[in-house]
């Protein structure tokens, strides 16, 4: 995962209860380990298998992904504003690799 993820909040100081809507994107190639190299050896599946979001350090969903999705995972998804904190996402690669972003969110 050579880029940082992208992410766009809809209102990051919402009213208490209000929906929020949350679009993200990682760049990630995700190999499904069907492909072969110049040899014709078949390259390693690696793809993100795992997204986590947290607000603050509450669990609002983890996904848990197949070789089904497309490079570059697109994610869209809302919940529901009443607690601050950061809102953190969480991707985790067949090969361990972590990336995290965390975005500040404070419900007024």
């Amino acid at each position: 995962m050579s880029r940082p993820p992208r992410i766009w909040i809809s209102n990051r100081s919402p009213a208490q209860g209000e929906t929020v809507h949350v679009r993200t994107m990682i760049t990630h190639p995700m190999d499904a380990g069907l492909r072969r190299d110049a040899d014709g050896r078949p390259l390693p599946r690696n793809i993100v298998n795992r997204v986590q979001c947290l607000l603050d350090r509450t669990p609002l969903f983890e996904w848990f992904l197949e070789t089904a999705i497309s490079q570059n995972p697109y994610l869209e998804f809302r919940f529901l504003a009443d607690a601050p904190g950061p809102l953190r996402l969480i991707w985790t690669d067949d090969q361990g690799q972590i990336t995290e972003i965390a975005e500040e969110f404070t419900p007024i």
